[in-house]
């Protein structure tokens, strides 16, 4: 039987697959240290025109000027689901800005809390659905219709005109508790038919987290591309080497009595193409002898021609499950995540 990789963390024993333990408070100041830098110029841009679009802050201004100037960062993040998705959406926000806080005490540096909308991904029957505990036996259940078939990414979607039905039903049944009506006008403010999944998802964490300064990023900017387009050349031309280090960090895990979390593929590059384009279906990449093959897809491209492709737009790839902490760290002085 596998023991608990997570446990193992938390208690330390794990220390050799994760290096500095977080429960250290010189480690922790380490960590701060190692992360603190400005952001690049055109990542400091695009941060600041998303962050602009929601409600104003004061303290999300403050966080967006040390950025600028050199800040760490405790990142957390979270697919963009139906009002807001499970409730550890919240509980994830808001931890990472108190770690963010504690961090900032403990080190003499500023930190700040940043959440990462997880657009990139494809799956959109996983976030159009909710389930609502409100005091009665029976959980309210909420959907909105998806096509488990396509395959583009979540940023670019909109919301349907049912989503008027399913606030409704909300405001039936949660109108009588306390602050409800507040929380369902803010709801209502956001997701509105034609919004997109991420701007409606967006605005309202950014509504909750005003006074905390919390900073959403949004990955699938034009702004990030040339910072996106370094990680997923060297997650192409390196796909091999890297696939087969992945594959035997499994094995020592395995070896330890751990249970690795994520399927390693060998040989496949780490990234998702979009042969149509930013906004069409994405596609896993695999080794077909010295090219690479759709998974789902119908085409078979060279490394060349793949290189091409992302040299005349970077949103023509995204990131996989293993290869998204590459980007984010890449983007942001990250020195602490929160899971």
């Amino acid at each position: 039987m596998s023991s608990s990789l997570f446990q193992a963390y938390v208690t330390g024993e794990a220390r050799r697959f994760f290096g500095p333990h977080p429960f250290s408070v010189d480690e922790r100041r380490a960590a701060v240290r190692r992360a603190v830098r400005p952001l690049e110029a055109a990542v400091a841009s695009g941060l600041t025109t998303q962050n602009a679009r929601y409600a104003s802050s004061a303290a999300r201004e403050a966080h967006l000027d040390a950025l600028r100037s050199g800040a760490a960062a405790v990142v957390t993040g979270q697919q963009v689901g139906l009002f807001l998705g499970p409730l550890y959406t919240i509980y994830k926000a808001a931890t990472a800005v108190r770690v963010a806080q504690s961090l900032s005490q403990e080190s003499g540096q500023p930190v700040v809390p940043i959440f990462w909308l997880q657009t990139e991904d494809h799956d959109l029957v996983e976030i159009a659905s909710c389930a609502v505990s409100h005091g009665q036996a029976e959980t309210l259940r909420l959907s909105l219709p998806a096509d488990p078939h396509q395959r583009v990414s979540v940023a670019h979607h909109s919301l349907p005109a049912s989503v008027i039905e399913q606030l409704s039903v909300l405001r039936t049944t949660l109108a009588h508790l306390p602050h409800a009506n507040t929380h369902l006008e803010r709801l209502e403010r956001h997701y509105r038919a034609g919004v997109g999944w991420a701007d409606a998802f967006a605005h309202v964490l950014a509504e909750l987290f005003a006074d905390d300064g919390l900073v959403l990023i949004d990955p699938r900017d034009r702004a990030f591309g040339v910072a996106a387009a370094r990680v997923h050349r060297t997650a192409l031309r390196n796909a091999s080497p890297i696939a087969d280090a992945l594959a035997q960090r499994v094995l020592e895990l395995e070896a330890a009595g751990y249970e690795a979390a994520i399927a390693v593929r060998p040989k496949a590059p780490l990234a998702f193409f979009h042969p149509l384009g930013a906004t069409g279906a994405r596609y896993r990449l695999e080794p077909a002898a010295d090219r690479f093959a759709e998974v789902g897809g119908h085409s078979v491209h060279s490394l060349e021609e793949l290189n091409a492709a992302l040299d005349a737009d970077p949103l023509s790839f995204s990131t996989s499950a293993l290869l998204r902490p590459i980007l984010q760290d890449t983007l942001l002085p990250t020195a602490a995540y929160v899971g």
